[in-house]
């Protein structure tokens, strides 16, 4: 899959582009803390909010069919040809399930000044606090991945490691967003994931007015 995120957070401030050996460090970090059921550290004052969770079932379900399929062609090729084959499924399983485990250690975060909308393989959109009116429950759904444009507006984007979001955050003022291909948007409406769609939405709300009181 072709990464079609922004070059970095926005809203805070553009980092560099991970490279490939930075991803699959980062990935096989948290595929081994997940495996070790590490409890995820995080800072003093944020909140995470978790997503992804139904899109990481359909995954491992298909990881699962395709490893009981391949074990049946393994029993079919001859010896020489079942070690490269073996190296193969070890590969795929281990870049699924990192996958997977990048989503549980990338939860959406809220901070003092900021919410983190964050997706794991992909990019993550930063929006400050101050520019945050409401979150609301709406399923929709938004071609393509990671930080991307809403297809039928010029003024909506979706960050989200699949195409479902279940989550609006409307802005008060507009946040710059760029891609790396095209103009940026200036974005009043953001679409996101959250496994606990109606939670999210209360959690986000609750401390977008703790943020407005004096």
């Amino acid at each position: 899959m072709r990464d079609h995120t922004a070059s970095g957070p926005v809203g805070t401030g553009e980092v560099p582009r991970r490279s490939g050996a930075q991803w699959t460090g980062r990935m096989l970090r948290d595929l081994w803390d997940w495996l070790a059921r590490r409890p995820l550290r995080l800072a003093e004052g944020e909140r995470a909010v978790p997503h992804s969770a139904s899109l990481r079932t359909v995954v491992m379900i298909f990881t699962a069919s395709d490893v009981v399929v391949a074990l049946l062609i393994d029993g079919k090729l001859p010896p020489a040809g079942r070690a490269v084959h073996l190296l193969w499924v070890v590969f795929s399983v281990t870049l699924t399930l990192g996958f997977c485990a990048m989503t549980i250690r990338t939860p959406h975060i809220l901070d003092d000044t900021s919410l983190r909308l964050r997706t794991g393989p992909f990019r993550a959109l930063t929006i400050p606090r101050t520019a945050l009116a409401s979150v609301s429950v709406a399923h929709r759904s938004v071609p393509w991945y990671g930080l991307r444009r809403a297809l039928d507006s010029d003024d909506e984007v979706a960050c989200s490691v699949g195409s479902a979001t279940q989550l609006v955050v409307e802005l008060k003022e507009p946040v710059r967003v760029s891609f790396r291909k095209g103009s940026p948007v200036l974005a009043t409406k953001v679409y996101a994931a959250a496994d606990d769609p109606a939670a999210a939405a209360r959690q986000i709300n609750r401390w977008i007015t703790e943020g407005a009181q004096p």
